[in-house]
């Protein structure tokens, strides 16, 4: 979002980057089809987003849930896609629900899908958490002076209500005991709201409340804050794992880092990326195998497992997270995370086969026993497999509404997954634009007051060439991240090979001409991970997978050819399967058939559906004896 009206604080970090204005960037090719996809089959539903209201008008988790969180979360997906796409009708749909809300506060400011005799448990303060993120989101992007004040107005009133119950003072509840779950992390996120709002208030009354939540560690039996600092235990080793809402309290820590300058919180924040990254990432680019929990998934992510694994809440938190470091630091590590979850996991999660998901169990709880109940389909999934699995096999965050409508927790958050990877994907500072992600689009911005111009052609799934025409009335930098896949990169001005500065993973080309072509090269090569006793395939960015639809036994142990080699293929036509990448890689026996990871076993609803992204290998002494494949 963009941060340039917003008054000044006392201390104001300046980013390294920040995300282009809305509608200065425009997408084509396969990421903007997916943000397409979420406008057309979630976000200009008009009935959903009033069935989402109705929520706080009739309390509905008075059985301490969280369909509270579905408005605000989808809200703020829902804003970041219109920072993408400009889509009118998708604005005039947003601003009609925000009216809508707004309608719901109560007398004493409260915006709440709890009653008030069981208001500050479970997950209230979540719920209100996407309250705040919701309006504020939307009060980022709102074009009506009047409307701004409202939203600000109740922004308000909804948190003074909060700062005068909960805190360490007499009378108050403390933070962390608002929820008996996760340690409290589900209430300590609270954090990344209030500290936005001070930022758009300067009250100091929520730069205390801001710094009264870090003062906590953020979570019970543990100091999150301290730990992560000193590295003195790895995330999955903590007493509490849950992911998302970990993740989510160090988005909240980057934000309070912005205004106060307290270098400890960008140091906390920035070791427990780096520390997630090397233990509980897999290849897709998500976390947590074992469900939505942190479990050393960067080892664990080869074995077979009966239960869900691979949120797409952790898809979508861990891309928002990488994203702030990115912003703040200008470290292109970050961004390199991002495309890769953007690409494979997130990318994975959207139901482009438009399933109807009837084998996804949906589940409740009737006089505490779980039960498996109907539901209706969702534009995302919930859940991704790694080794000989299926996708859509659950609802994660399932809740039931009225008039038989449901909603799930992942279904309302990847809208700010696929908006997340346009918006990232060309930044800009310091009179600088730098391109993060190599996909066709257009952009038309202005760097110190003046115009520039890029178009970018550019598609990974079929070549590493990158081709960007260039048009600028004044002096410019223009920097290439360098992709953590790619060996090599080559650069060329007007055909001219360029030496050009590399700085914190950017070749950095000073442009001066008025127009001029810059030609990319990436290596894209076939690259190989061994791990566990298994291999795993990718090309550039894209991870590799079998679909069951093309391979029947997706656990049956591969032998790859001495030397690496791939052939491109027309995979026989079904209705909806369009893979960005299809290859047939040579084995000792029959070639193994592969896809990008995002588009195999999107067929939820067929009895035969499956996908693998890790192959068992099979040795020297397996093959003795054994047929050909």
């Amino acid at each position: 979002m963009d941060f340039r009206h917003i008054k000044s604080t006392t201390v104001q970090i300046a980013d390294a980057m920040h995300p282009l204005l809305p509608g200065e960037a425009k997408y084509r090719g396969y990421v903007h089809r997916l943000v397409q996809f979420t406008v057309e089959h979630q976000l200009l539903d008009g009935e959903t987003w009033r069935v989402f209201v109705d929520q706080f008008r009739l309390h509905s988790d008075s059985d301490n849930c969280w369909r509270g969180e579905y408005w605000g979360k989808m809200m703020r997906g829902g804003c970041m896609t219109y920072a993408c796409t400009k889509n009118e009708r998708l604005y005039r749909t947003l601003e009609a629900s925000v009216r809508d809300l707004l309608g719901t506060q109560d007398a004493e400011g409260r915006i709440t899908t709890y009653p008030k005799e069981k208001e500050f448990n479970g997950w209230d303060m979540w719920v209100r958490k996407y309250v705040m993120l919701g309006l504020l989101f939307f009060y980022d992007i709102c074009k009506n002076r009047g409307l701004r004040g409202r939203i600000l107005r109740a922004a308000k009133r909804h948190a003074d209500y909060i700062v005068r119950a909960i805190g360490d003072g007499a009378g108050q509840k403390p933070i962390l005991e608002t929820s008996a779950v996760w340690g409290g992390l589900n209430s300590a996120s609270v954090l990344e709201p209030f500290v936005m709002l001070y930022e758009r208030t300067a009250e100091p009354a929520y730069l205390r409340f801001s710094e009264y939540i870090a003062g906590t560690g953020m979570c019970k039996d543990m100091d999150l804050i301290g730990t992560c600092l000193h590295k003195s235990a790895y995330p999955y080793q903590f007493r509490h794992t849950k992911a998302y809402e970990m993740m989510s309290c160090f988005e909240g820590l980057l934000e309070l880092y912005r205004v106060t300058g307290e270098n400890d919180y960008l140091q906390a924040a920035t070791n427990f990326a780096d520390m997630v990254a090397e233990t509980d990432i897999t290849a897709i680019g998500c976390a947590g195998c074992t469900h939505e929990l942190l479990d050393h998934a960067a080892v664990r992510q080869t074995e077979y497992s009966d239960t869900v694994m691979q949120e797409t809440c952790v898809t979508v938190t861990w891309m928002k997270l990488c994203a702030k470091l990115l912003y703040l630091t200008g470290e292109s590590r970050f961004a390199d995370r991002i495309e890769r979850s953007a690409l494979n996991a997130m990318a994975g999660a959207v139901n482009t086969e438009c399933q109807d998901m009837h084998r996804a169990q949906a589940m409740v709880y009737t006089s505490g026993e779980p039960e498996s109940v109907p539901h209706e389909p969702y534009p995302f999934d919930s859940y991704s497999p790694l080794f000989d699995n299926r996708r859509g096999v659950k609802v994660g965050g399932f809740k039931r509404m009225q008039n038989g409508r449901s909603y799930g927790c992942c279904a309302c958050i990847g809208s700010a997954g696929t908006a997340l990877t346009e918006l990232f994907g060309v930044t800009e500072g310091n009179n600088t634009l730098y391109v993060n992600l190599y996909a066709a689009c257009t952009v038309r911005t202005r760097l110190c007051g003046s115009p520039v111009a890029l178009d970018m052609r550019a598609n990974l799934a079929k070549s590493g060439k990158i081709r960007i025409r260039v048009r600028a009335a004044a002096p410019f930098t223009l920097a290439l991240r360098v992709p953590a896949w790619s060996k090599t990169i080559r650069v060329r001005t007007d055909g001219t090979p360029q030496c050009g500065e590399v700085a914190q993973g950017y070749f950095r080309l000073e442009l001066d001409k008025a127009e001029c072509t810059v030609e990319i090269e990436v290596c894209d090569d076939l690259q190989v991970c061994r791990l566990n006793g298994k291999f795993s395939l990718s090309k550039g960015p894209y991870v590799l997978a079998a679909d069951r639809r093309f391979t029947a036994d997706l656990a049956k142990p591969v032998r790859l050819a001495q030397t690496l080699r791939a052939t491109p293929f027309r995979p026989a036509q079904t209705d909806c399967f369009h893979p960005n990448i299809a290859l047939q890689i040579k084995t000792d026996g029959a070639p193994l058939l592969v896809f990008d990871y995002a588009e195999t076993a999107k067929n939820y609803d067929d009895e035969i559906s499956g996908a693998t992204v890790w192959f068992a290998e099979r040795t020297d002494e397996a093959k003795e004896g054994a047929p050909e494949a």
